[in-house]
Formats: C-alpha cells, structure tokens, sequence
C-alpha cells in the first residue's frame, strides 16, 4: 500500500490541482459578462441609406445576416467578404439598457479582407461572429452594420457614412429574432 501511495500520490496530486483548474476556467467563461450602463459607451443612432436594408435569421445559436442594397447607389463597408462572396459579419454589437444604447465591450482580434462593395441590387448573406463578446447576458442587442456612400472621389473616410441596425433578444443563451 505505501509503495502505490509513493508511486501515485503525486500523479494524483498534481490530477487534482489540474481538474481544479480546468473547473474553475469552465466556472468562470461560462458567466454572462456584465453590463452596466454606468460602465459602458452610449451608441448613437444613425440613420440607414434609403434602401439598404439589414435582416437576421437565428439557429438559436448562430445569428446570420443579409445585407440587401435595394438602392441605385454602390455602398461600400469595411467588412471582410469570403471567396464565396459570404460576408464575414464582425460588426459592433449595442445592448439596451435603461432605453438607450450601449455599445458592448469585446475582446481584440483581427480581421482581414478586401471589404465589401454592394452594387445595386446586390445582397450579402454572413454569419455573424459574437465571440469576441464573451457570454452575453439576456436582454435585447443590435447588430450594428455601418457603410459609405460614396458621393466623391476623395477617400472613403470623408464620404457619406451610414448605419443599418438588425435587433435580437438573448433569453438563457439563446438568440431569439
């Protein structure tokens, strides 16, 4: 008996420290962030290009979005777009708290892509990545999706800026249109 001991007692010992750990990490990625109002960014409201239009379909748990440009205009956005032609939504994300926008804090990361350029006529479908928003909380959110008009030949910056908006509910982690 004392020579298992002596042989597994640290194997064990270290087991448990490690599974610890690792439900502690689950414990604490598992909680929805907080959102306080006092704590966050008010967002404003923009208006939206006469005839861009954003709608959202749900899984329950993955939003997509379509960008419709029903317009006779060419709008363009950052967004990064897949060899499919797939838009790559990592577009701002608002909460609603108290009757006004929030904009919800997130995580860094990258993008990279050639941005998206709708003619009109043209519709972009993507799905969108929240990810970098960690857990949310229930309550209601606005996907935020923003683009230029472009009026001039100056850059893009200095054109005509636009938002459209898709809304969402999260009730016990579920998106909810």
């Amino acid at each position: 008996m004392k020579n298992a001991v002596k042989k597994w007692g640290p194997f064990c010992g270290m087991l448990a420290i490690l599974l610890g750990g690792l439900a502690a990490f689950a414990w604490f990625t598992s909680r929805p962030v907080s959102l306080r109002a006092e704590e966050l960014t008010p967002a404003e409201t923009m208006e939206a290009y006469s005839g861009a239009e954003l709608t959202l379909e749900t899984t329950g748990y993955q939003l997509y979005l379509t960008f419709s440009n029903f317009s006779d205009a060419r709008l363009e956005s950052g967004a990064s777009v897949d060899r499919e032609g797939k838009l790559l939504f990592d577009a701002g994300l608002t909460a609603l708290l108290d009757g006004q926008w929030y904009w919800v804090p997130h995580k860094e990361y990258d993008t990279a892509g050639v941005g998206l350029e709708a003619e009109p006529g043209d519709t972009v479908q993507g799905q969108v990545f929240l990810s970098p928003y960690g857990k949310l909380p229930d309550g209601q959110y606005r996907i935020t999706f923003g683009y230029w008009h472009r009026s001039s030949d100056g850059p893009l910056q200095e054109q005509d800026y636009y938002e459209s908006y898709a809304q969402f509910r999260v009730e016990g982690g579920r998106y909810i249109p």
